[in-house]
């Protein structure tokens, strides 16, 4: 079965904002909603690793998720060729808010490098990473 994807677009009063419908991307992220999951896709690798980036990038995607109230959250990592441990730090902030909301955080699409720098610091014991993006949503 197919799925079908639904943009969605947000523009927060800080300034942080979300795909619009029809529009370029954000500065850093895009998200459609497949089957009441949020699939999010970071657009640059830079802004996994510039200090300051990834602060910003943090404050979209927290913002959005704050916003929107998402349960379920796939994350497509695909334009990450390189994650620096600020951006590491970011993502294990995610997972525990999921947490505490009883949501869900699933990973898909991560290059080589990422995949190594999560099994170097174990962080394939903490999310849950799938090859591709319907295989993941299937596991929601």
């Amino acid at each position: 079965m197919a799925t079908q994807g639904v943009e969605e677009s947000v523009l927060l009063t800080d300034g942080v904002s979300v795909m619009l419908a029809g529009k370029p991307a954000t500065q850093f992220l895009t998200v459609k909603e497949v089957e009441g999951v949020a699939v999010i896709t970071f657009l640059e690798t830079a802004s996994m690793v510039e200090g300051d980036k990834v602060d910003s990038l943090a404050k979209e995607l927290f913002g959005l998720i704050e916003t929107k109230k998402y349960k379920k959250i796939l994350l497509n990592l695909y334009n990450a060729g390189y994650m620096s441990s600020a951006m590491l730090a970011q993502l294990v902030r995610l997972h525990r808010k999921m947490q505490d909301v009883k949501g869900k955080v699933r990973l898909c699409c991560l290059r080589p490098p990422v995949m190594d720098a999560f099994k170097v610091s174990q962080f394939d014991r903490l999310f849950e990473i799938f090859p591709d993006e319907p295989t993941a949503l299937k596991k929601f």
